[in-house]
């Protein structure tokens, strides 16, 4: 039986043969906390902000480069905690939910984070899990990689919030990388935003993440499942620290076709993304989930 948000895929394209999609969660019963909620971090008004915003950015790069519409379906009704990415030809379509907005481990730069993760499956490229998805870390990687970054990064005065909220363990990660204020306080903000959704991530199986006890799991090949929460705090904070600049203009690897998890794919990859290949020290992909092709 087709239930939440799986339903809504299938209603709204009943003569389009079964899409790939991918979500930002994995299915889980927390919509039947929706109605339990009260002051939410986002209002609607924030959820239609924060869309407008991406959209105003990304709507003319998927035209100009990619010859593709960027549609966004704003459910702020629908109370799935989730999020979903699609493609139907021409058109990358991103669904966004009011269930998962209204969670109270989400603020309003969580949410950011989550359209940024579903965004980053039409772009984030190399590793694919799928003909024209970006896998779920990449994703991860490319929400404060790329597009948090290039969302937030001329609102200075609301960075500079996040230097009095910052926790120290997280603060001198961003020190190490970032020299200037402005860059340090825009870090500062992304890993914020990272521990609100590994938090709604870590609700889903019962369990919590910290900053500084990173996943030490190393896997034998890249996984394009769920990583586990902490996984994916350890993901998005690697992000954040990587301070190569992503090629908006690229969608690394997808060219290659059959090869887009290729050693050439990652080649192409690491001239805008940091690996331990091109001896980076931080801001790499966690082994974790992430086994490199080289």
């Amino acid at each position: 039986m087709l239930t939440g948000y799986y339903k809504f895929l299938f209603t709204c394209f009943p003569l389009v043969a079964a899409p790939a999609f991918a979500d930002f969660l994995p299915p889980n019963d927390l919509h039947l906390e929706d109605s339990l909620l009260r002051d939410a971090n986002v209002t609607e008004e924030d959820f239609n902000g924060v869309i407008d915003q991406a959209e105003a950015l990304y709507g003319p790069i998927l035209k100009e480069q990619h010859g593709a519409t960027l549609k966004v379906s704003r459910l702020w009704d629908t109370n799935t905690v989730n999020a979903s990415a699609m493609q139907f030809g021409r058109t990358w379509h991103v669904n966004m939910y009011g269930g998962l907005a209204r969670r109270p481990e989400v603020t309003l730069d969580g949410f950011t984070l989550v359209l940024c993760h579903e965004l980053g499956h039409h772009l984030g490229g190399y590793p694919f899990s799928a003909a024209w998805a970006a896998n779920e870390g990449q994703s991860d990687y490319f929400a404060t990689q790329s597009c948090a970054r290039q969302l937030w990064k001329e609102n200075r005065s609301k960075n500079a919030e996040a230097r009095e909220e910052i926790p120290e363990w997280p603060k001198a990660q961003c020190d190490a990388v970032w020299k200037t204020e402005d860059e340090q306080n825009l870090c500062y903000r992304l890993m914020l935003a990272s521990k609100s959704i590994a938090d709604l991530a870590a609700a889903v199986s019962n369990k919590s993440v910290a900053w500084d006890t990173p996943d030490s799991k190393t896997v034998s090949k890249t996984y394009n499942g769920h990583p586990q929460s902490q996984c994916r705090l350890d993901t998005m904070m690697a992000g954040a620290v990587c301070d190569l600049e992503f090629d908006m203009n690229l969608i690394p690897g997808k060219d290659l076709g059959s090869k887009r998890n290729s050693p050439e794919a990652e080649m192409i990859s690491a001239k805008h993304t940091c690996t331990q290949y091109m001896n980076y020290e931080i801001g790499y992909r966690p082994a974790c989930w992430f086994k490199s092709a080289l």
